[in-house]
């Protein structure tokens, strides 16, 4: 099982991007990113 490279757990999928720096993320670390991401642009 692939652990995810921000918080360490052991999950079932990661996800990877430009944004991580090809470091795998669980979906709550990935989506927490983008979401940051996002709201960084939108000020």
């Amino acid at each position: 099982m692939p652990t995810c490279s921000k918080c360490d757990d052991k999950v079932p999928k990661v996800y990877d991007c430009d944004h991580t720096h090809s470091e795998e993320y669980c979906v709550e670390c990935y989506t927490e990113l983008h979401y940051y991401l996002t709201e960084k642009n939108n000020d």
